[in-house]
């Protein structure tokens, strides 16, 4: 009998090859032919089945494999129920889907709840179900007795496997073929080819009762189907959304500004003739009909930047009409919306730097092919090919930009340094040449490309993803007058070090390169690309468009500075105070304090009047809650609300002076005459000093 003796010496502890060739010997002796295979114990099944598959060997032993029953199940329960399942197949209990019988099932459906609905006596027909019966065949593990230790047998695909216990004599296995043939001869009648046989039969189901609830199904089932259902339902609705915004939306979008393209630069086809096809047409400003925010025309060769430029009136920090809408003004879900200008340039494409936004859209339209110009560093073959914007307007014709400088720049200052590029005006030429100064040094490339203070910038920005809130931003200066659109790319090169936002720095390298201003930059020699007289007054303290500025209305360098933001409005409270002047006579003084001021209290003087002596008590106060009265050594108080204070005295007779005596009063008429006060008596001490005299 040829018999395959595996033994997974790599995986124990000791090497059991001496061991499993004196079991190799020990078979050749007793008349087999054994030949032996070294496996690993993690690949003990591939080996198995490799082995079954080859149709060689009636038998295959492990030897001094297992320890116990445990042991066993722990190593062969896989083996065993993956060969089970793939050498036996349960037959197909679902029903192939047939259109007429599902059309008819749904018919006679509605047909029963109509008669429901008319009550009716309309009976459903119920299909009758269907059994499939067949039989399942387990592999029976045989306990086979080897010098009084239990080894274990079992087939595998027509196979007999012996897994050997450990510390077996390899003398006993001189016998052990004859000992597993005999096993499974004595065992034939109960266990056929070593298979126990069961009967099951399964259910035969359409594809309406595997998928959808039905009145039988138990709870759990119930859940599952809906839960299926549900699943099924999100995948098709999130397949659709994704067809419509990858596929349909961008389709739409581009016959939009194809449309337009069409009218702006041929103007209406159907007048059009062959004679003048050669010729070159006139930019038909016409589309301005279609919508009166388009205020010009942007196009940068070899990218599907070609588009209309628009801005809205009502755009401010918080709202930007055309980052959500297209030239059309429609509503685009996902953010197709229109290029626009930036809201800080006042003056619009008048504007000294005329910022322009659009997205970054991943087909490469709007703004998204500016991510050819690089993005950790520069592609300079790129910037060679297209080193040029236009701009057109209605009334400025078009206009040649060359690009002075491409850069990375952060838009939160939580992250670190940030450069706000957002600067449409200017207050002086130093400070915008300083500016410029800031654009070359982060720029990807030495532009060949010069600059001086009367120039005009036109910037593109769209958004970027190398950290977030991060922006590509491309920056380019007018032609000027008589000068030619051409660019030497021939001496552009790469910048070896451009400055990056903070974030950068750490994570790609370790320093940043120190920054300079113009004007220090300049005297050192290390500015070459500028060409103006170098007279450069006011601050270089760069712009902030946190702090907005206006448009002027003489020249584009000198401007006014608009107001801070509205904060909230300052409360003020009146301080009304009642005093008593030397004739006993109350003055009142009103004024206006600021919410939460301190104010003095001057302690008033002690004054006689008429005979009298008035000693200042005390401060009587209206408007502070809980307290009336205030003493005479408060010096300061914090005004909260509208208050009233008086002085309240101490009045006594003065024995230094006594109090003169008035004359009598006139006689009073008897009819028409105002009543008069009545004679004031004069103290009891005055009349006794009088008539003393006498």
């Amino acid at each position: 009998m040829n018999i395959l003796v595996l033994s997974p010496s790599k995986k124990l502890k000791e090497d059991k090859t001496e061991y499993s060739e004196k079991v190799v010997s020990a078979l050749n002796e007793g008349g087999n032919s054994a030949v032996l295979k070294t496996c690993r114990a993690s690949a003990l099944g591939a080996d198995l089945k490799k082995a079954v598959s080859e149709k060689k060997y009636g038998q295959i032993i492990i030897p001094d494999y297992i320890a116990d029953e445990k042991d066993f199940r722990s190593k062969f329960a896989f083996i065993i129920s993956r060969a089970e399942s793939k050498n036996q197949k349960v037959p197909n209990s679902k029903e192939k889907f047939d259109l007429n019988k599902s059309i008819n099932d749904l018919k006679g459906n509605i047909k029963y709840i109509v008669g429901k609905i008319k009550k009716q006596d309309v009976k459903r027909e119920k299909r009758e179900p269907q059994y499939i019966s067949y039989e399942r065949k387990k592999t029976h593990i045989f306990p086979v007795n080897t010098d009084n230790k239990t080894s274990y047998a079992f087939d595998l695909s027509g196979v007999k496997v012996l897994a050997a216990a450990k510390g077996l004599d390899p003398d006993v296995f001189k016998s052990v073929p004859e000992l597993i043939y005999e096993t499974f001869e004595s065992n034939a009648e109960s266990y056929p080819e070593g298979y126990s046989i069961t009967k099951r039969t399964l259910k035969v189901t359409t594809f309406f009762e595997r998928h959808f609830p039905r009145k039988g199904d138990s709870k759990d089932e119930k859940v599952r189907k809906s839960v299926m259902l549900a699943a099924f339902c999100a995948f098709i609705a999130a397949g659709c959304m994704f067809i419509y915004n990858m596929y349909v939306m961008p389709a739409q979008q581009q016959a939009l500004q194809s449309d337009i393209r069409t009218i702006f630069y041929e103007g209406d086809t159907s007048s059009s003739s062959s004679k003048n096809s050669n010729k070159p047409k006139k930019l038909n400003w016409n589309i301005i009909k279609k919508n009166s925010d388009i205020k010009g025309w942007v196009q940068l060769n070899n990218t599907q930047i070609d588009y209309p430029v628009l801005k809205c009136k009502s755009d401010n920090k918080d709202s930007q009409f055309y980052l959500t809408h297209n030239y059309l003004k429609q509503y685009t879900p996902r953010g197709f919306g229109a290029i626009f200008v930036d809201y800080r340039c006042k003056k619009g494409m008048n504007s000294k730097n005329v910022i322009l936004h659009g997205h970054h859209m991943e087909d490469g339209s709007m703004f998204g092919d500016l991510m050819k110009y690089g993005r950790y560093s520069g592609n300079l073959g790129f910037y060679k090919k297209s080193p040029v914007i236009k701009l057109s307007t209605p009334k400025g014709g078009t206009k040649a930009y060359k690009i002075i400088s491409v850069f990375k720049s952060n838009v939160n200052p939580a992250q670190g340094e940030y450069f706000d590029f957002y600067c449409a005006n200017f207050k002086s030429k130093a400070q915008f040449m300083n500016y410029v100064y800031n654009l070359r040094i982060r720029s990807f490339f030495n532009c060949p490309v010069n600059v001086n203070e009367n120039d005009k910038l036109l910037t593109l920005v769209t958004c970027s993803y190398e950290f977030n809130n991060f922006r590509t931003v491309v920056v380019a200066r007018r032609c000027r007058k008589n000068e030619s659109a051409a660019v030497d790319v021939s001496s552009a090169t790469l910048n070896k070090n451009p400055v990056w936002p903070q974030c950068y720095y750490g994570r790609y390298r370790a320093t940043r390169p120190t920054i300079l201003t113009f004007k220090k930059a300049y005297k050192k020699g290390l500015i070459k690309w500028y060409d103006g007289s170098a007279r450069l007054k006011g601050s270089e303290q760069l712009p902030t468009s946190l702090k907005e500025t206006t448009e002027p209305t003489t020249s584009p360098e000198q401007v006014t500075q608009a107001p801070k933001p509205t904060q909230p409005p300052k409360k003020y409270f009146k301080v009304t105070v009642l005093k008593l002047n030397k004739h006993a006579k109350t003055v009142k003084k009103t004024k206006t304090v600021l919410e939460g001021k301190i104010i003095k209290l001057k302690t008033p003087k002690n004054f006689i009047y008429k005979g009298y002596k008035f000693t200042f008590k005390k401060w009587k106060v209206k408007g502070i809650k809980g307290k009336k009265f205030l003493s005479k050594k408060t010096k300061k108080l914090r005004i909260r609300s509208n208050i009233i204070l008086s002085t309240v005295y101490k009045q006594a007779i003065d024995f230094k002076k006594p109090k003169p005596t008035k004359p009598a009063p006139k006689p009073t008429k008897p009819k028409n005459v105002k009543p008069t006060k009545p004679a004031e008596t004069k103290p009891a001490e005055a009349q006794n000093a009088e008539e003393a005299e006498e």
